[in-house]
């Protein structure tokens, strides 16, 4: 029972990502996009324009609907972020209920961390030519 609200709860807030997304104009291609290209480790969106984020380049975004804790993020550290980061770029996690501050120490290697969507006001769209 406790696994699908988990599941539910996760489903919802990417939905929210998506939707902040689409707001912005900001085109994407979700998990199921990139699976049926073959990809197996795929983060929730990667982005068709990357975006910069103040002084940060993203190209990913993987929605996390919990806290992040030491011990949770090293596991999603080894097992998804670096994966994601190897093969698509800088990108960034969004653990909509907060992080131990301490572990946002990755945003040179390309991971940076959040507790919600980056401001309209400070998410610029590259356009590629």
């Amino acid at each position: 029972m406790a696994e699908n609200i988990k599941h539910s709860v996760g489903h919802e807030y990417e939905f929210l990502l998506k939707e902040k997304l689409q707001a912005l104009n900001i085109p994407f291609l979700d998990e199921n996009d990139l699976r049926s290209r073959g990809y197996d480790k795929t983060p929730d969106f990667k982005l068709e324009i990357p975006i910069a984020v103040g002084e940060h380049i993203i190209h990913w975004i993987e929605s996390k609907a919990s806290f992040g804790d030491e011990h949770s993020h090293s596991r999603y550290l080894e097992d998804q972020f670096w994966s994601y980061q190897n093969r698509f770029g800088p990108g960034l996690v969004i653990y909509w209920f907060g992080y131990v501050a301490e572990l946002d120490v990755n945003r040179d290697q390309g991971i940076l961390l959040s507790d919600k969507f980056p401001s309209k006001e400070s998410v610029f769209i590259l356009h590629t030519s």
